[in-house]
């Protein structure tokens, strides 16, 4: 009895209070993840609203953007270089440090490891919130009323008699403005007033006929890599993670007001390129000053002749109104020695960067729902025949 009694002892089976069981995985995402993710999450929000709705994109460019614009872009405007440019020079080597980092994170080292870990996370952070701010500041307003929309008549159709019309005038203003202010003694332009500040004078002007465009305006900076810049043919670039509009310092001096006027429109929300185009030729051609209104008149003119020659047949192309030599002159993005000296020094060759530039814009501009891309440019014309069908 007693080796039995001990038999059952042995396979008795203890109660489950005794028993050891293993504790249940739980997984809890870590707060810098859960940052991300609601960062994340509120810019592909934003978007949607904005692709569904122009009403929201209106209301969040009207009541949400000068807030930024006031603060944020007050904050940027401080230093006295660019920004947005330090910005992007800074994740170049970021992001290139970053290709280093993966190699290296294959080695079985903790610390090596562990740093590769943080700086992984760190980059992961910045690209989030950069999407953020590209949709705050980018995203969202190609989505918004045009320009067109809200002051003008979309239903008129215009002729060949309005575009040959809107040409003679813009010719005309040329030719007689070319001979007004002071040149050097290779009939290059000197102008020696506060440029920046007739930029703005002229864009707050502009406010008092269309209220979107009133308020307050940050101080235009330079792009240090102008002659980079030059080789990708931009005049300006609008940077949205900083709020800035900069400007090509390079280029002919006779391009620099309308294109600072043109970036400062990006910052009233008017992203469209044509409509900032358009912004910007009628904040010059409104100025008191009279170099801004040649400024104005010279940028449209490509634009306009070239609908004008597509649409003219032999006779009339031959029939134009010519523009003086002066204008020929003036007419230019860059003056000769400046591309001899930029094609002299330059690491890539300008054909190159402005091939790669080309396809990154065009290519950014049809993310954005613009279907023609950069041909988007030209649609200036439309603006311009608008506008002189009410004042001429």
């Amino acid at each position: 009895m007693e080796a039995l009694h001990n038999f059952k002892d042995k396979f008795k089976v203890k109660p489950k209070d005794n028993l050891k069981t293993k504790p249940k995985k739980r997984y809890h995402l870590k707060l810098s993840t859960k940052i991300k993710l609601f960062i994340f999450i509120l810019s592909v929000v934003l978007n949607i609203a904005a692709w569904n709705s122009t009403s929201f994109s209106d209301w969040y460019i009207a009541h949400i953007m000068p807030i930024f614009v006031n603060t944020y872009s007050r904050f940027t405007s401080i230093f006295p270089i660019s920004v947005g440019e330090i910005l992007i020079v800074l994740g170049i080597f970021l992001l290139a440090f970053c290709v280093i980092i993966l190699f290296l994170s294959i080695f079985p080292f903790n610390r090596l490891k562990k740093f590769c870990h943080v700086y992984l996370n760190i980059i992961s952070f910045i690209i989030v919130f950069v999407l953020l701010i590209q949709t705050l500041g980018c995203f969202i307003q190609y989505h918004a009323s045009t320009f067109e929309a809200q002051y003008m008549d979309t239903s008129k159709v215009y002729g060949f008699e309005d575009l040959n019309n809107l040409r003679e005038d813009i010719v005309a203003n040329l030719n007689k403005l070319s001979t007004q202010f002071e040149r050097d003694n290779n009939g290059e332009i000197i102008y020696n007033k506060d440029m920046y500040a007739e930029c703005i004078k002229s864009m707050k002007k502009l406010g008092e006929t269309y209220p979107n465009l009133a308020g307050y305006y940050p101080r235009p900076k330079k792009i240090m890599a102008s002659d980079f810049m030059s080789q990708q043919y931009l005049a300006g670039i609008y940077f949205p993670f900083t709020l800035e509009a900069n400007y090509n310092t390079t280029m002919y001096i006779a391009n620099m007001p309308y294109t600072i006027c043109h970036e400062l429109a990006h910052l009233k929300g008017y992203i469209y390129e044509d409509e900032a185009n358009f912004i910007a030729f009628m904040a010059c051609t409104q100025s008191d000053d009279i170099f801004f209104k040649y400024s104005g008149y010279i940028n449209v003119l490509g634009y306009v002749s070239k609908d004008f020659k597509n649409s003219a047949n032999e006779t009339e192309w031959e029939n134009r109104t010519l523009i003086t030599e002066t204008v020929a002159a003036d007419d230019v993005f860059l003056k000769q020695d400046d591309w001899d000296r930029i094609n002299k020094t330059s690491i890539f060759k300008t054909e190159t960067v402005e091939t790669i530039s080309n396809k990154m814009l065009d290519g950014n501009l049809k993310i954005n729902g613009i279907k023609d891309g950069m041909a988007s440019y030209s649609r200036v014309v439309r603006l311009l025949l608008n506008y002189y069908s009410n004042t001429l």
